[in-house]
This record gives structure tokens, C-alpha cells and sequence, in this order.
């Protein structure tokens, strides 16, 4: 059964780490497992990360832009990290790594930090496939200089993408523990087996579990919206070909954000079938 087919309380119940809303909340309820992942995913060493005051007011921030980090940090060096789960693809992360950039820095900036003294910030997307096409299991970005590839331009800003589906070549045993777990196989080594007891311990709360509810419907009736709005200006003076064409467009963006089958057939004209074969070319990404 396809996860649009699937009820609210069924989702709940095949929710894995890999779930946005369950990554989230066991980070952001065990600030120790957060930092521990972080040194995994960069290789760092970290004496703790604190959840600044200000993360509140910079969520809603974010929020009433239409923006929100997934999992949003700093630690006792000022350092700011952003962690982001990416289960579907998409063709725009790597401006999605600048824009996330930008934002931190402005929220350093904001809170009496000269733009000369700028901490490092790093953007981390944990991706279920690919995002690249080159194979890589992790694609790591830093500035440098077109005439001198060993020159680097010591901004401070790094943006990091890994591919889950190359667990097995990964450079250490952790990485290679961690996402494989992610990928949905058993916890292979101490700290995965923490993370399992988390995710359980989140699935069984019942306030958790009501949230996900109101949430989950929520998102269904953005999204119906935000669809109409779509297709209504996408249809806007075309001829049938280009509407044809658009459709095409619009279903990928639909796809791309987990609206239901039926509800990206209702938003397009598209029929079941060309839905399908175009969610098909989707995970395609995911299987790389």
C-alpha cells in the first residue's frame, strides 16, 4: 500500500527516524544524541550545543516566510548547524544550502554578531538518494577559487549532502551504522540502538501521537490548497499542449512535496496512470 493510500493512525504506525516529524522531535528532546550525530556527520569534536533563546523567535521568523529548519543548533563556539531530512528529490537543494546560509547569518548578525566575526555554519541534508548523480555517498562544499582549486576561500559556510542510499561505503563504521538505519534496516551498533528506543518511546506517546493526527491534516489541506493555486495559474491562457506540459511540471512539484496520487490527479488533469509513471521517475532518485 502506497503511504498516500494510508490513514493518519497507519502512517503514525510506519513512521521511521527517516520521518521528518520524528527526526525532529528525538533531536530536539535529547540535545546529547543531537551533538553526538553531528560529530558522526562532520567529523568534529563538540563540547556541548545549546538551544539559544532566540530559537524560538527565529523559528517563527522562519515559519511566517514559509521557512523552517528541520533541526536548527549551535554549540559552545557559536557554531550553527542545520540538519535537514530530504526523502523525495529535488532539483533545488543546492540553493535551498545558500538561502539556509544566508538565514543563519542573518540571525547571527541580528543577535550582535559583526559580519566579520561570522562563526562557521554548516548545512547538513541527510538525502534518501542522490542529489547529485555522481555516486558519491557524501558531497561536501566549500568556496574556492576558480584559478586554484587549493585555494579556499575561509568564509566559514559548509554544506554537506549525503547520499543514505551508499551507507556501505561510507568512510567510518558510525556513518556506516547510522544510515543504514536510517534506510530503514536493524540498529547495528550503540548509538542506532538508542536511536530505535527514542523513535519507539516518541511512537507511543499519545500527545505525540495526536499532534501527528491534527498536523497530518493540516498539511492535506495546505496542500489541496497550494495545489488549486498551482494549477490555477499554471492553466491561465494556454493552449492544451502547453497545459499538457505544465501539468507534467506541476505533478512533479506535487510530487515532490507527498501530495496524494488522487489529490495531484484532481490538481492537474493528469490521469492515474501518468501520475504514477511520473512518481516512478521520482524514486528512480531515491534507488541511486
Amino acid at each position: 500500500m502506497q503511504r498516500h493510500e494510508l490513514t493518519p493512525a497507519q502512517k503514525w504506525e510506519r513512521l521511521t527516524l527517516a520521518d521528518n516529524f520524528i527526526f525532529c522531535k528525538v533531536l530536539e528532546d535529547n540535545p546529547e544524541v543531537c551533538k553526538h550525530l553531528i560529530e558522526i556527520l562532520l567529523n568534529l569534536k563538540i563540547d556541548r550545543i545549546e538551544k539559544p533563546a532566540a530559537e524560538k523567535s527565529l523559528k517563527t521568523d522562519f515559519i511566517s516566510h514559509g521557512i523552517r529548519f528541520d533541526v536548527y543548533v549551535k554549540d559552545g563556539n557559536g557554531r550553527s548547524f542545520d540538519i535537514e531530512i530530504q526523502t523525495t528529490h529535488s532539483t533545488s537543494l543546492a540553493k535551498r544550502a545558500r538561502y539556509y546560509q544566508g538565514l543563519m547569518d542573518v540571525d547571527n548578525v541580528q543577535h550582535g554578531t559583526g559580519y566579520d566575526v561570522l562563526n562557521e555554519s554548516y548545512v547538513v541534508f541527510l538525502c534518501m538518494g542522490d542529489a547529485f548523480g555522481k555516486g558519491f555517498p557524501v558531497y561536501t562544499f566549500r568556496y574556492r577559487a576558480d584559478e586554484d582549486n587549493d585555494f579556499l576561500m575561509d568564509d566559514g559556510t559548509v554544506n554537506v549532502f549525503f547520499n543514505a542510499k551508499k551507507y556501505d561505503t561510507m568512510k567510518s563504521e558510525e556513518l556506516r551504522a547510522f544510515f543504514k538505519y536510517l534506510c530503514g534496516k536493524e540498529p547495528s551498533s550503540g548509538f542506532t540502538d538508542r536511536l530505535s528506543a527514542l523513535v519507539e518511546r516518541v511512537k507511543t506517546n499519545a500527545q505525540w501521537r495526536h499532534r501527528f493526527m491534527t498536523w497530518e491534516q493540516e498539511m492535506a489541506i495546505q496542500s489541496n490548497e497550494k495545489a488549486k493555486e498551482i494549477a490555477k495559474e499554471i492553466a491561465q491562457d494556454m493552449t492544451q499542449e502547453a497545459i499538457v506540459k505544465n501539468s507534467i511540471s506541476t505533478a512533479k512539484k506535487l510530487i515532490e512535496i507527498n501530495l496524494s496520487i488522487e489529490n495531484i490527479v484532481k490538481a492537474t488533469g493528469l490521469s492515474t496512470k501518468q501520475v504514477l509513471d511520473l512518481k516512478k521517475e521520482s524514486e528512480i532518485f531515491q534507488k541511486a
